[in-house]
């Protein structure tokens, strides 16, 4: 983030204005809808063409268009940047009140807890590494103990 100040009360003026053209248009093309000015068309054989669905579409791609650029002008903020990373520490901080939470309660319903897990898990793989350990000793000495019953056996 820039050293500058962020002037909060003009990025909220441009944000507002920005918000209020996006309305102003949208609303101005909605307006000009058959639909809506039945009354004052007496009827004629404009309504009869009028097409609901592109009428939206053309609504959505004017809203579209607008409020792309108020939510651009409010992703690019400092404000929105030190928000968003004020709400990133506070997550990190609630799950870690969760885990002590979970933890306790496993423990008073005497269940294992993942740190529990963990040393069980960590026991087993010293146990595997040791039997292993224990296995190629015992093919060595077999090995050993064939190559010398075979030079025995030669002489």
């Amino acid at each position: 983030m820039s050293q500058e100040k962020f002037d909060q009360i003009d990025y909220y003026k441009k944000f507002y204005e920005v918000w209020e053209k996006t309305m102003y248009e949208a609303f101005e093309m909605w307006s000009k809808s058959p639909l809506l000015n039945k009354s004052e068309s007496g009827g004629n054989d404009e309504t009869i063409d009028f097409d609901p669905s592109s009428h939206y579409k053309k609504f959505y791609e004017t809203w579209e268009r607008t409020m792309s650029e108020a939510l651009e002008m409010w992703l690019k903020s400092p404000l929105f940047a030190s928000s968003a990373g004020k709400i990133m520490e506070r997550s990190s901080e609630l799950k870690k009140y969760l885990d002590e939470v979970m933890e306790k309660s496993l423990k008073n319903m005497h269940f294992p807890t993942k740190g529990d897990i963990d040393k069980i898990l960590a026991s087993l793989n010293n146990l595997e590494a040791k039997i292993n350990d224990l296995g190629d000793k015992v093919d060595e000495i077999n090995k050993a103990g064939r190559s010398s019953t075979k030079r025995s056996s030669t002489r």
